[in-house]
């Protein structure tokens, strides 16, 4: 028996457009269980960066810009109860990668920061500073996060020059293109098998009240 949510009006980033409504619904498999956006096939690695157990009945992947205000919004507002309720508990297994727009001049450098960050053991720290926070990325606000979480400033400025993590960044936005994913943040939610996540492709800030539904339906199943 299918049970109904609240449809939402989701905003990303996409030129600042607002994302589609959002229907959700619980139906056998994760993958089918929200009722509206389009199911998609999205190819994993041991190099994710990932929170949560391995075998959590859910996946989520979040394509994430580090300057996108909705992005910033979903992290303020969401990220902490799913890590808290989902997460923790080991019934949630978060996977996120870098989506840098275009038009945003910061997000490039922030997305290699990011990725250079996990070469000293702190890119879930360097993740949510660089989300979080008033002071604007651009003019020294990455070194200043970086500084905060307690990174060496030299390292990091060496990796981020060798541009090192290009060919990965280049990748995660070859992949969200090729799932037809056109603003962030976006999210990928469902079941792994043989290294393939097959879930529900919804893109905007969903508020965790939309999240808890969907987890709930599929637990509950």
């Amino acid at each position: 028996m299918r049970t109904a949510y609240p449809a939402l009006l989701a905003a990303s980033c996409l030129m600042l457009a607002l994302g589609p409504r959002i229907a959700l619904g619980a139906t056998p498999t994760a993958a089918e269980a929200f009722a509206g956006p389009r199911i998609v096939r999205l190819k994993l690695d041991d190099r994710e960066y990932t929170l949560g157990r391995a075998d959590a009945p859910v996946t989520m992947v979040e394509f994430t810009d580090y300057q996108c205000p909705y992005c910033r919004e979903f992290q303020a507002e969401t990220f902490d109860k799913l890590r808290k309720n989902y997460i923790d508990t080991g019934k949630l297994r978060f996977i996120v990668r870098d989506l840098p727009l275009q038009f945003h001049a910061s997000a490039r450098p922030a997305s290699e920061a990011a990725h250079c960050a996990a070469e000293q053991g702190k890119f879930w720290e360097m993740h949510h500073a660089l989300l979080t926070g008033s002071e604007p990325l651009a003019n020294g606000g990455i070194d200043r996060r970086a500084t905060a979480v307690g990174l060496d400033l030299g390292r990091l400025h060496t990796c981020m020059s060798a541009a090192r993590y290009e060919n990965a960044i280049a990748h995660n936005a070859a992949t969200a293109d090729g799932i037809g994913i056109h603003g962030t943040p976006a999210f990928v939610l469902g079941d792994i098998s043989n290294h393939v996540l097959e879930g529900a492709l919804v893109e905007g800030a969903l508020p965790y009240e939309e999240f808890d539904g969907f987890m709930k339906a599929v637990l509950n199943h």
